[in-house]
């Protein structure tokens, strides 16, 4: 019997190390590879450029110590300093790219070769590589694929047998393509696919000036269509749920306000818009939102904008309803409201005791 369990703790441990081996190295042309072997295979930790020189192409092998490798990215030392799969972070102390002499190495990288064995890449891997390479997603990679739109590629491509991605016309779309995530490459204008039917709001539109969307778009997500600088959004006029209006998006099914645009600091809301408040903001965030008649529901007034001072500009003789209210960004709120109704919105809308309100009645 004590030999039995003696054994059943011997391959207990000896299963145990084989998912937490020291790192092992391995050097190939002007490349230092990193890994650890696990149960599933090879995890690449960290690829350091030894040169500047010679490292135009990158192609991470497809095995290592006799195994395949299956799984890339840094890892994680302390919560808050996150290394990529370079080794690159971003110290709190610095605020700026470190090891500086690794990351001026990865910039001279164009092009950067996935195995086809690879099945996982952590979240961190090229959470700080530059724009402007290239790089392939092999079939296995379903996980994680969405922070490959962190970087703008020169060309990104994806196996055309991984079972939830493809890219069309340089976007990230699902499989079937009804889907659209993000951008994957620099432009100025974006012309969403016209197979797609839902719009992420994981998208990030830098760089963008003008975005156009097809007919069959039917929905666009909470918070989509955001951008820190102005964009102008054009709908086909055969879209039957979407419409622009002064720049905004709006829903003519529902009355939900999709995105704001935001000019000179102010977010004027269509008169049509019936609820506001999951909105993007296409532009800075705005310090003063005019709210029509029409509006009757507001999620979070004190969530539409980063700014710690808002000016609201209310039409509504009836204050409309305020879900999810108290805390916000803004610490100073300045309400205009029509003549005879001040002591209507004190009555109904309530905020947190640190924010301070100011109501003024308009004639």
């Amino acid at each position: 019997m004590k030999k039995i369990l003696l054994s059943a703790i011997i391959c207990f441990i000896a299963i145990m190390n084989c998912n937490y081996v020291e790192a092992k190295e391995y050097t190939k042309g002007n490349f230092l590879y990193e890994y650890k072997m696990q149960k599933e295979g090879v995890w690449i930790t960290r690829i350091t450029p030894l040169s500047s020189k010679g490292i135009a192409t990158l192609k991470i092998p497809k095995r290592l110590g006799g195994r395949k490798v299956v799984k890339l990215g840094g890892i994680v030392e302390d919560g808050d300093n996150e290394t990529d799969l370079f080794g690159v972070r971003i110290p709190e102390e610095v605020s700026q790219y470190h090891p500086v002499n690794i990351y001026k190495r990865v910039l001279k990288i164009k092009t950067i070769r996935i195995p086809s064995t690879v099945k996982i890449i952590t979240e961190n891997c090229f959470m700080f590589v530059p724009d402007g390479k290239n790089i392939n997603i092999p079939k296995g990679v379903v996980e994680n694929v969405l922070y490959f739109t962190n970087i703008k590629w020169n060309k990104l491509t994806i196996s055309p047998k991984n079972k939830k991605y493809k890219i069309v016309d340089g976007c990230l779309l699902s499989k079937d393509g009804k889907i659209f995530y993000d951008m994957v490459k620099k432009r100025k204008k974006l012309i969403i696919p016209k197979e797609v039917r839902q719009i992420s709001s994981i998208a990030k539109y830098d760089g963008v000036k003008t975005i156009v969307i097809p007919k069959g778009v039917n929905q666009i997500d909470e918070f989509a269509l955001s951008s820190q600088k102005a964009v102008t959004v054009k709908i086909s006029k055969e879209n039957k749920r979407y419409v622009v209006k002064d720049g905004s998006v709006y829903s003519k099914v529902t009355g939900r306000l999709v995105t704001g645009y935001v000019k000179n600091g102010v977010l004027k809301v269509p008169n049509q818009v019936k609820s506001i408040g999951k909105n993007g903001c296409l532009g800075p965030q705005p310090r003063t939102i005019i709210i029509p008649e029409s509006v009757t529901n507001i999620f979070s007034l004190l969530y539409m904008t980063e700014e710690d001072k808002l000016t609201c500009v209310c039409k509504g003789k009836t204050p409309p309803k305020l879900n999810g209210e108290c805390f916000g960004w803004v610490k100073n709120l300045i309400l205009y409201v029509p003549k005879n109704c001040k002591s209507k919105y004190q009555e109904q809308w309530k905020f947190s005791p640190n924010v301070k309100v100011t109501i003024i009645e308009q004639g």
